[in-house]
């Protein structure tokens, strides 16, 4: 079978080293599948287009997606060359595929207006997080998963290194509560231009090492934000912050978040608005 891809991350397709590894199949779902290369350095999720584009993304046509999840195995080997995935049985083309950008492009300051949308829309909101608090609670809380994401908003080292400790790997699923709470706070620092060197080199030092905490699936993720890589939700709501939006726009920015997951997106959520109400005080 020979399948056109839609859309793919255009960071995929930048540097050629996709071409230069092994793949195969590291898991299967429903509605997506991951790909993983041999040295467990780079994840890709294959999914279809109904849903947002995320980060190392390939987007497929779902009758098509359909029958290639239905033909592929785990483990299975891959070959990618020449803009082409080729598994035991099937031909997967991505040179015709539309590219789309995962980093996080800020061109203005948050504007003060659209942070106060957002933080009243928040406020109604009754989703609870996987610590099982709406996100004013969230914020409010002086609970485990609250302090941590404060702690990573401190200054001191040792802070960071607490609040990142107790984060790492913590809560169900594929990507953990915590998790989704670390990359929330680094989309915040991104948005707010106060990233932290010291910060991401211990939280990449954790990533990288052979006993990580978390799953493939959420090193992933955290590995992209730290470039600056997130999905398409976030960044449409990071852009809402950056221009005059209306209470409307931010509200469906936040909802998309909302959407991903069973918690993810809530506990995504809660380590960004937790971090903007902190450091942007600051």
């Amino acid at each position: 079978m020979f399948i056109n891809a839609s859309f793919i991350d255009q960071a995929l397709l930048v540097t050629g080293d996709a071409e230069q590894e092994k793949w195969q199949v590291h898991s299967k779902y429903k509605n997506s599948f991951n790909i993983q290369d041999e040295r467990k350095k780079q994840l890709v999720v294959i999914t279809t287009t109904d849903y947002p584009f995320m980060p190392n993304g390939i987007y497929i046509e779902k009758t098509d997606f359909l029958a290639l999840l239905a033909a592929i195995d785990i483990g299975e080997g891959i070959s990618w060359r020449q803009n082409t995935l080729q598994f035991s049985r099937n031909h997967l083309f991505l040179m015709h595929a539309k590219r789309y950008s995962s980093v996080m492009q800020k061109s203005a300051d948050m504007r003060i207006e659209s942070q106060e949308k957002l933080f009243s829309c928040v406020d109604k909101l009754e989703e609870k997080t996987g610590s099982q608090n709406t996100l004013v609670a969230f914020i409010a809380a002086k609970e485990p998963f609250s302090q941590a994401v404060k702690q990573l908003c401190s200054k001191a080292d040792s802070q960071q290194k607490l609040g990142l400790e107790f984060l790492l790997g913590r809560g169900m699923g594929l990507t953990p509560s915590g998790d989704d709470m670390i990359v929330g706070h680094l989309a915040a620092r991104f948005l707010l231009e106060q990233e932290n060197d010291s910060l991401n080199n211990l939280l990449l030092t954790e990533l990288l090492s052979e006993q990580s905490l978390t799953t493939d699936i959420s090193k992933h993720y955290l590995l992209c934000a730290l470039s600056a890589r997130f999905s398409e939700p976030v960044l449409h709501l990071v852009g809402s912050l950056t221009i005059d939006s209306s209470e409307e726009q931010i509200e469906k920015n936040v909802r998309a978040i909302l959407s991903v997951g069973h918690t993810s997106g809530v506990d995504l959520l809660a380590g960004l608005i937790t971090t903007i109400k902190l450091l942007s005080i600051n």
